[in-house]
């Protein structure tokens, strides 16, 4: 695997703080609009503010699950290598037809996708189904994973 995990921790940083900055739009959105005189509602049938201010809520948790993932990942120091999946492992995964996949597990960002040298790594943190099983495994071994109703099969060629 000739990946650098600096790199790919640079891009997991900027695209978080691209994503921070998104949200806190949209939070100042959904905020406005919640408290703007014209969604409040002539009668109780009219929910715009109240609908808004649901979605106001909701980009609120997420500008905070952001906030805490970009926190992790800035003061994120590489630990040394064991040898095994661990957290801050960046792993090269093989599947069953042969398609490659890169994987950094890490308590936060889930599902983040980032490009670096051509590849695509994901974020997976161990409360996925896949991170799960990874962890603790060594290179060579295979873990077989139940996702969206299929059983997986994946090789782990290298870890870093």
């Amino acid at each position: 695997m000739q990946l650098d995990k600096r790199l790919i921790l640079t891009r997991i940083i900027e695209q978080l703080s691209d994503d921070l900055k998104s949200t806190e739009q949209a939070v100042a959105v959904a905020r406005d609009t919640a408290t703007h005189p014209d969604a409040l509602g002539s009668s109780r049938y009219e929910t715009a503010g109240l609908e808004a201010s649901y979605l106001a809520q909701g980009q609120g948790m997420r500008l905070l699950e952001i906030e805490r993932a970009l926190g992790y990942f800035s003061r994120l120091e590489f630990p040394a290598s064991k040898g095994s999946v661990a957290i801050c492992s960046l792993v090269e995964l093989h599947d069953e037809s042969g398609a490659v996949q890169y994987l950094w597990l890490a308590p936060e960002a889930g599902g983040l996708k980032v490009e670096q040298a051509g590849r695509s790594i994901t974020v997976v943190t161990p409360k996925s189904p896949l991170g799960a099983a990874l962890i603790g495994r060594e290179s060579g071994e295979v873990v077989e994973v139940h996702i969206g109703g299929c059983e997986r099969s994946y090789a782990i060629e290298a870890i870093a």
